[in-house]
């Protein structure tokens, strides 16, 4: 009798490998129901966020995201299919007002395109160095702080109609160019960094933002195609 059964039996390297791919499959399909039932989780959590009540004349809050080029890649696609299965949902689920930043320098050496640190770092200090100087406006009424403010704001209008019109191929004159932004925040943002690599150089920049120099720099102005 245990003759006949032992026949019956899968031999050893065909259970090994029915065993592997039903270890494998059993992993991913219980990683897959952990990870809903953690993402509900946090979203039950979110939505008592959603669920305050603000005032009429309350600013809502708004959350600054950034997104860099992971380590390795020369795009932001595996960061951007994180943030969206992941993180966007507990954000829609506390109806969280957001602003995405998305970082993707390159630069190609040799013929090789590599991507470049550091973008995610310099736009951090750049805003928490902006508030900076307008707490010194207007608590010093510097009026030297405004004429550089307008001189830089004047020649970033310029250089972005430049770009503008170097895509088209159009002379100055010949076409109107207008860009439209969002108004500023008038609050502090919270920051969220999607990835190692961005955590770093977000906490970088706010290092920075907070001790570093305030000075001015004029941009250089962008030359035109015809010129």
């Amino acid at each position: 009798m245990l003759a006949a059964l032992r026949k019956k039996l899968p031999s050893r390297n065909t259970a090994l490998f029915w065993g592997s791919v039903f270890g494998v499959v059993g992993f991913y399909k219980y990683n897959s129901k952990e990870s809903q039932k953690r993402l509900e989780h946090y979203c039950k959590q979110a939505e008592t966020v959603a669920n305050e009540p603000i005032g009429a004349l309350d600013t809502p809050r708004k959350v600054h995201v950034y997104i860099a080029t992971p380590m390795g890649e020369l795009g932001t696609r595996k960061a951007r299919l994180h943030w969206e299965k992941y993180i966007l949902p507990v954000f829609v689920a506390g109806a969280l007002d957001y602003e995405l930043t998305l970082v993707n320098d390159t630069e190609t050496i040799n013929d090789v395109e590599k991507a470049v640190r550091g973008g995610v770092h310099s736009r951090v200090a750049e805003e928490i160095k902006e508030q900076r100087r307008k707490a010194l406006e207007l608590e010093e009424g510097n009026e030297e702080l405004k004429l550089w403010r307008q001189a830089i704001v004047e020649r970033k209008k310029d250089n972005e109609a430049r770009d503008t019109l170097n895509r088209i191929g159009r002379a100055p004159g010949e076409v109107n160019v207008s860009s439209w932004k969002p108004e500023p925040y008038p609050g502090v943002m919270d920051v969220v960094a999607v990835g190692r690599e961005t955590w770093v150089e977000v906490i970088n920049g706010l290092s920075e933002g907070a001790t570093g120099s305030l000075n001015y720099s004029v941009p250089p102005l962008v030359p035109l195609d015809s010129e």
